[in-house]
């Protein structure tokens, strides 16, 4: 398996941020987010393998390809917890910051803006 497209409901504000956050993401495998065809009433994800998946285990799936994700997805991959995937991402990608908060995750980016603000103070020898 070499690339993953995922086929998504470009009506749907769910799926047109998650395509967002996808793209923002380090991904292990890359993914090709598609429009979806007429008669897909959910997430689907393929590989170039010709496997498919639908609903749960597609996002499961968009959750797997991503380099910070992967671990997570296979914990979701449980059967008591694939129920629950989508909710997963949903909760990923909409708190992500968040949830760095609260991990003490910080970016480059945020670490250098925040010190911008700090006032410098003259050397004084």
């Amino acid at each position: 398996m070499t690339r993953l497209n995922l086929y998504y409901d470009t009506r749907c504000g769910l799926c047109t941020a998650m395509v967002r956050w996808l793209s923002v993401q380090r991904q292990l495998l890359p993914l090709l987010c598609l429009p979806k065809t007429e008669g897909v009433d959910d997430l689907v994800v393929t590989a170039d393998t010709g496997e498919m998946w639908r609903g749960d285990s597609a996002w499961l799936m968009a959750i797997w390809a991503l380099d910070e994700y992967r671990d997570l997805s296979y914990k979701l991959g449980t059967p008591s917890l694939l129920p629950f995937a989508r909710q997963a991402f949903v909760t990923l990608s909409a708190n992500r910051g968040l949830l760095s908060q609260w991990l003490g995750l910080k970016t480059d980016e945020d670490i250098a803006a925040r010190l911008r603000n700090v006032p410098m103070q003259e050397c004084k020898l």
